[in-house]
């Protein structure tokens, strides 16, 4: 890099900031609002502080001339949102809960007094999609670990959002679902704000992360008009974000176990005097999270695993001695009558099913 001339260097760096803060906003929210003070006349140059509750992470930003601010990117979790500015008594939002692409308006009302003083405003932060017309549902992490899912599949609770149909397999290369009626292969899935969707050979589209249901925070299932940070998909996008750590340490273990003890044979196999076939199913994991630095350094990680056995009958049919020695002529149908066995290589097939000889 030092050979190189400065434009080109701060063009490399420009757009590497971009291509970070393209990838940070499709898994952020923000928060927006206007401080005014009792006669409702804006109040500018006023400064809000903006801290996340897990990490102690602050953002400071400014009201502008007309009173309004904006927050950066802001990660999914819960905020404190406090304005400050002099002569006027502090006022403060507690626990704002930040979703995926979703913006919080958090407006106040200053009164005259020391900014030593904090009056706590207790009324509910509007949810506002005030800078897109993104049609979506979140599922957060509540829905997430509560609801029953067979198998552990994240995925299958997209279904959770109107307008979905199809199917989600367990596997790699079975995301066939659509919405609002879309094609499947015209959907799109971002981890973390990176794409994990891939073309299959049979003409689906696949996903690269099978993520486990305990180190999902929650994702979004955006249908119609998202961003252009989404160019690539024109169906859908289903937006995945992981937990991240926090100052408090935070892990679950777990194990489901299917086994064939508690199963009952089939009537078939109860007739013929066989056995139950043995069936042995354990998923099990866990994830951790916490700091390694308290308010700067944090860490989650997750770990799942499957075991399975399983043990299946199938009736089918083998040669007969006769058959394997080159003798077919005790070999006839359901009907009774004989069938001709011909050579494949001398004959050929006609219109009528039969076959003729060369």
């Amino acid at each position: 890099m030092k050979n190189l001339p400065f434009r080109v260097v701060l063009v490399f760096t420009a757009l590497a900031l971009i291509a970070t803060l393209v990838s940070a906003q499709s898994s952020t929210g923000s928060i927006v609002g206007t401080v005014k003070n009792r006669n409702a006349e804006v109040i500018s140059g006023a400064q809000i502080v903006i801290t996340q509750l897990q990490t102690n992470k602050q953002f400071t930003v400014m009201t502008n001339g007309e009173g309004y601010y904006t927050s950066p990117p802001l990660a999914v979790g819960e905020y404190r949102v406090e304005a400050r500015v002099k002569g006027f008594r502090s006022a403060v939002h507690n626990k704002l809960p930040i979703q995926i692409q979703q913006t919080l308006a958090a407006d106040f009302t200053l009164e005259v007094g020391e900014v030593s003083e904090t009056v706590e405003v207790t009324t509910q932060a509007q949810v506002l999609e005030t800078t897109s017309s993104v049609l979506g549902k979140v599922v957060d992490n509540r829905q997430i670990l509560d609801l029953p899912l067979n198998t552990r599949n994240v995925y299958s609770l997209i279904f959770l959002t109107p307008g979905v149909s199809g199917s989600i397999g367990n596997n790699y290369n079975t995301m066939s679902y659509s919405v609002n009626g879309a094609r499947p292969t015209m959907m799109d899935t971002v981890i973390d704000g990176v794409t994990a969707s891939f073309p299959t050979v049979n003409g689906f589209t696949g996903i690269s992360i099978f993520p486990s249901v305990d180190a999902i925070q929650e994702f979004k299932v955006m249908g119609a008009t998202y961003p252009a940070e989404f160019g690539r998909s024109l169906g859908s996008v289903l937006n995945v974000v992981f937990k991240s750590g926090t100052n408090q340490f935070h892990g679950s273990a777990y194990e489901f176990l299917r086994n064939s003890v508690f199963d009952a044979n089939n009537f078939f196999e109860n007739r013929a005097g066989r056995p139950l076939g043995s069936f042995k199913r354990s998923q099990f994991g866990g994830h951790a999270t916490g700091p390694i630095i308290k308010d700067k350094t944090f860490f989650m990680g997750s770990y799942e695993g499957l075991r399975a056995s399983t043990f299946s009958t199938r009736i089918t049919s083998v040669p007969t001695l006769e058959q394997r020695n080159g003798d077919f002529s005790k070999t006839f149908n359901q009907a009774g009558a004989l069938i001709a066995i011909y050579n494949p290589f001398t004959t050929v097939g006609t219109t009528r099913g039969r076959f003729q000889c060369d």
